[in-house]
């Protein structure tokens, strides 16, 4: 005998309960979650009132209060815009005032299942979604954690003919709280998410910054987003925070045919926030039948609970740190509240150690200040978490910038690696510690795992023209930084690189072009430096003496590297006066100082103080 049906359907749309879609003649429209149930709510009563109090009840179930209003007339928008439907002149739904919405279309219902005989359903095959909502409840589970799946969609759509999931990107999560105010914690999420994802190691997780580049704006279909991140499936879905409350719903779509893997919606206490994150990246790896390791299960089992106040202040110094250079002091306080508000929670340590790491690259303190601290918060991070790549990838960091042990930073990189071969930021800075140790074949296969991790951002890209500027292919580096230029024209680490790579090409010409627009980007120590530099090669040896004038006088209003000095005077063949700032760079263990191997110091690489000087800084002479 039939099951019976589970489509309901009007005009020429379907609404498939079992698999979650929104088709018009046979073709899926794409509709998330939360709109998806209010359609479905409205076409179990065609043509009565369902009451706005009634559509709270099912959407925000369990606890979460949200801006109610807002979300409410964000679900019913997406429907209509799904439907192709009018608010002034509906055809399928109608707005009655103070009361709620009426669905005006004739609705075919499903066919009512037979009552069930007491066999059990075949293994794998789902129970009806009717039967799903019923049973929406917390589940008490043996770890007693408070973040558990509270409605699984769990139908599987993985015949053998497709190929198996291995690479997966995190779109943005959608913030419904209706506070763009909030848009720190939904973009903190996204990013918490990507990272608990990529811990599993056989997945190919794309990173946040080229994730990024889709929120807002006219949203992409997904195939074609996952042909322009070259993925297999996408994770969609939206994230509400409520005091300390919070529900996250997750899509896994297969980007080959634009199929529901699995839904899923989430809910629980922020404290118990890591445990919600675990339990995505494991039902992940659940539906694409990836076997976890005994280390991947322990790193997606941690629960350790986490206060409230200092998740937040972590993913306002998570968000600070990703929007732009001046936003790293920012974060730094941001890391250093959080530790103070839950000192055992590892995340506020890690990021602090990458931030402070930060700070001392692009010289907004000195090294000497940043990176024993830096060291301190990996350290701490490490002992609380033994499983953070990104302390790993800080603690390699200190090893090469600050220690100058350049085989002790490789093991911690390649531990990272190791841990989540998707850390991006370990990628990036391998890469680079591959050219400091003259690897210039391994450093650019590094930076090309990382473009394949991020490949419609300008970072990795921008890397890679610095990899190949190290490496002296010059062309190849112009091409790269063009490359990044082309995602971003105001991408200012991009112009850096390129106006090298045009100096190392003897272009003074087009590399004093380049370097004095990223000036005009971003007026610190370093373009100043670069512009001397090459005035100097060019022989402009006026120029290169204002941009002396100018670095001594910006050093009197913040810090500025000794080694910026040293690269204008190597420009000029000061040999004397290269070498009187690069012992002022070495004496204060200012990270810049390993710059020495660089094309920008060819004209006293010859003289004997170079081969001792990069000796005492571990680098290969």
């Amino acid at each position: 005998m039939g099951a019976g049906s589970s489509t309901f359907r009007f005009g020429t749309f379907e609404v498939d309960l079992n698999s979650g879609e929104l088709r018009k003649q046979g073709v899926r429209i794409k509709l998330q979650e939360q709109p998806f149930q209010a359609l479905v709510a409205l076409i179990e009563r065609p043509r009565e009132v369902v009451t706005r109090d009634e559509l709270q009840k099912r959407l925000w179930s369990g606890g979460i209060v949200v801006d109610f209003d807002s979300g409410l007339n964000k679900a019913i928008n997406r429907v209509r815009e799904a439907l192709g439907d009018d608010a002034d002149n509906p055809r399928f739904i109608e707005t009655v005032p103070q009361r709620g919405y009426r669905f005006l279309a004739q609705v075919e219902s499903p066919v009512p299942a037979e009552p069930p005989s007491s066999t059990s359903a075949p293994e794998g095959v789902p129970p009806d979604v009717s039967v799903l909502t019923r049973r929406r409840r917390f589940l008490a589970i043996a770890s007693g954690l408070l973040a558990v799946p509270i409605v699984s969609i769990g139908y599987r759509l993985l015949p053998s003919r497709q190929r198996p999931i291995e690479s997966i990107a995190v779109l943005p999560l959608e913030n419904l709280s209706g506070n763009t105010a909030q848009d720190y914690f939904s973009d903190g999420m996204t990013d918490e998410l990507i990272g608990e994802i990529a811990r599993i190691g056989s997945l190919r997780v794309i990173s946040r910054t080229s994730s990024m580049r889709y929120k807002g704006g006219a949203r992409k279909l997904l195939p074609q987003i996952a042909r322009e991140l070259n993925v297999d499936a996408i994770l969609e879905g939206t994230v509400v925070q409520s005091g300390q409350r919070v529900r996250i719903t997750a899509q896994l779509i297969r980007a080959q045919d634009d199929r529901h893997v699995f839904s899923e919606q989430y809910e629980g206490d922020l404290t118990d926030i890591l445990a919600l994150q675990g339990d995505v990246a494991r039902a992940i790896a659940r539906q694409v039948e990836i076997k976890l390791t005994p280390g991947e299960q322990t790193s997606l089992t941690r629960t350790g609970p986490v206060k409230p106040e200092a998740y937040e202040a972590y993913l306002k110094g998570e968000f600070f740190l990703q929007k732009s250079l001046p936003g790293i002091l920012k974060s730094i306080e941001f890391f250093k509240q959080a530790i103070e508000l839950d000192p055992r929670f590892a995340g506020a340590h890690a990021g602090l150690a990458e931030a402070l790491c930060y700070a001392g690259l692009f010289q907004f303190q000195p090294s000497a200040e940043t990176y024993p601290e830096a060291r301190v918060a990996a350290l701490k991070a490490l002992e609380l978490d033994p499983s953070s790549a990104g302390a790993h990838n800080a603690l390699a960091d200190v090893k090469q910038g600050y220690e100058w042990n350049l085989s002790a930073a490789e093991a911690e990189f390649k531990r990272a690696l190791q841990l989540n071969p998707s850390h991006l930021q370990t990628r990036l800075w391998y890469a680079e510690h591959l050219t400091r140790a003259r690897r210039y074949g391994d450093a650019i296969a590094e930076s090309g795992r990382a473009v394949a991790l991020d490949p419609v951002s300008p970072h990795s890209l921008s890397n890679r023209a610095m990899i190949f500027f190290r490496a002296r292919r010059f062309d190849e580096a112009i091409r790269a930084g063009q490359q990044a230029l082309d995602l971003d024209p105001h991408f200012v680490n991009a112009l850096w690189w390129q106006g090298l790579a045009y100096a190392g090409k003897g272009d003074h010409p087009k590399s004093i072009a380049c370097l004095t627009k990223g000036r005009g980007m971003n007026d610190g120590p370093v373009f100043r430096a670069l512009l001397g530099h090459v005035y100097g090669r060019a022989g402009d040896r006026a120029k290169a003496g204002t941009m002396l004038e100018e670095l001594t006088m910006l050093s009197q209003q913040r810090y500025v590297s000794p080694a910026n000095f040293a690269v204008i005077y190597a420009g000029l063949g000061d040999a004397d006066s290269t070498f009187r700032w690069l012992e002022k760079a070495y004496q204060t263990r200012a990270c810049q100082v390993l710059e020495l191997a660089s094309m920008m110091f060819d004209s006293v690489r010859s003289d004997p103080r170079y081969s001792d000087l990069m000796k005492r800084v571990g680098l290969p002479v």
